[in-house]
């Protein structure tokens, strides 16, 4: 408004000062007088720029009105001289009527295009909002694989914190030359991508596994644009599937236990009794000696026995409130004569301590068993690193070993019942681990590299079910 204002002060201003120059000059100079009429121009024009027609016709009947007296004064009469003034008093009309109708229209055309950018900005952000509702990832790249653009889901699975337009999409993956192949065959044959599954590069300890849609992306001329990637977390997924996996061989194990446990262990006892009876009537050390054997093999296949009894059936656990580092600090004496024994020197680090209902002796048995396996993977000795931490709702145990690690197609077996690599090892010892962790409702995280070691990471909620006090109502109604 203030503005406006300075303008029609500034308009008035200016044609009285040129009307008031053409009062005081005399008529005989007449120069002056053609140079100061077509000073009004000026005026009308910048009232046509700032206030459309409207503006300018104000403003050309002010100079008509205060003009058109002064020809008459000056000349007296009529004559074609007048005449030629008052043809140049038309022109300022017709000057001020287009360049104000221009300015009109210029005007109206500017507020159509401000409306349909204003659509096309609530159109643009209408359907963002449509994509970030979106629960999968949603990103369009063009045929060189560039984003163009990406859905909030997207970006949360891909860890983008900032822009991700005019990047690789193929840089976010953990597999960045393959998943390159697949999609830029799929849009040079312009065909889809179903299913394909991969893993995010994420800075996290974490690894996400996802499932890739890819379909043609294509302008209004049927040409072959890009695509558009849909990606599914089935990280989660994936977990139950193994879990389930997992369940049903522990169901299996269950039922050959029970079956044949009995029956083999009765004919296991008969072997053993006549093996004493005979070492105690041998003369010959080689016969004596063939028989211990037979006898520390029918005890090892016992134990085997036994183990197989314990994994199969229910455990109880009895849980209570304990300090997780006082946890760590019983296994470590445990292990420790048997980490010298091996030359591997153990590096407990309590970064964070915490009082959790926990079963302190099955999860001392499941950390015994991490710790013995994480020894017998380095038999010329080394360090073993033992972290305890809190992330949030979790309390994370880590086990980095320096050890001859684990090819990458086996780290999903290890903790499956009698899967090993070890000559004399029963494959039970990772998989009671595991059982153990996931009863306490945690899990497990594992990564390895040969000749680099292993990482086994373990965590463990802090209010498991729900809170502290609600596992302390239900263990007090026990």
């Amino acid at each position: 408004m203030k503005s406006k204002r300075k303008y029609i002060w500034w308009i008035a201003m200016s044609i009285a000062v040129i009307t008031l120059l053409h009062y005081f000059t005399t008529s005989y100079i007449w120069g002056f007088h053609d140079f100061y009429r077509r000073l009004y121009y000026i005026p009308i024009i910048l009232a046509a720029f700032k206030f459309g027609l409207k503006g300018a016709m104000l403003s050309t009947l002010a100079v008509v009105v205060l003009y058109a007296p002064h020809l008459l004064i000056y000349f007296g009469r009529i004559n074609i001289e007048v005449i030629n003034q008052f043809l140049e008093i038309s022109m300022f009309l017709i000057v001020g009527a287009i360049t104000g109708a221009l300015v009109e229209s210029e005007s109206k055309v500017r507020r159509l295009l401000e409306v349909q950018i204003m659509r096309l900005t609530d159109l643009e952000n209408y359907t963002q909002n449509i994509l970030d509702s979106i629960l999968n990832g949603v990103v369009a790249i063009d045929k060189n694989m560039l984003i163009h653009s990406i859905n909030r889901e997207g970006k949360s699975l891909l860890n983008i914190k900032g822009e991700a337009e005019r990047t690789y999409i193929y840089d976010y993956f953990e597999n960045p030359g393959e998943i390159k192949n697949v999609m830029a065959e799929a849009i040079g044959k312009e065909t889809t991508i179903q299913g394909y599954e991969t893993r995010i590069l994420k800075e996290q300890e974490k690894k996400t596994i996802i499932k890739i849609h890819g379909y043609p992306l294509k302008n209004i001329l049927n040409r072959m644009e890009g695509m558009v990637i849909v990606m599914e977390d089935i990280t989660e997924v994936k977990r139950l599937e193994n879990q389930i996996r997992r369940v049903e061989k522990l169901s299996a194990v269950g039922e050959l236990a029970s079956g044949i446990a009995h029956e083999i262990r009765n004919p296991l006892g008969i072997i053993k009794t006549i093996c004493q009876i005979m070492r105690k009537d041998a003369v010959d050390a080689d016969t004596r000696e063939g028989l211990e054997i037979i006898e520390a093999e029918v005890d090892r296949a016992n134990r085997v026995i036994q183990e197989l009894l314990d994994f199969a059936k229910p455990s109880v656990f009895h849980y209570r409130l304990q300090s997780m580092d006082r946890i760590i600090m019983d296994v470590l004496r445990i292990t420790k004569k048997y980490a010298e024994q091996y030359k591997v020197k153990v590096d407990y680090q309590c970064m964070d301590d915490s009082m959790v209902y926990v079963d302190a002796d099955k999860l001392k048995q499941a950390f015994v068993n991490i710790i013995i396996n994480d020894i017998q993977a380095m038999p010329e000795g080394g360090n073993l690193c033992i972290k305890l931490q809190v992330e949030e709702d979790w309390i994370k145990i880590s086990f980095i070993d320096e050890g001859i690690g684990i090819e990458k197609e086996k780290l999903e077996k290890i903790f499956e019942p009698f899967y090993t690599n070890k000559e004399k090892g029963t494959g039970l010892g990772l998989a009671i681990t595991h059982r153990i962790i996931e009863e306490h409702k945690g899990y497990i995280e594992i990564e390895s590299e040969i000749h680099r070691g292993t990482q086994i990471d373990i965590f463990l909620p802090k209010h498991p079910r729900g809170g502290a006090e609600d596992v302390k109502k239900n263990l007090d109604c026990r």
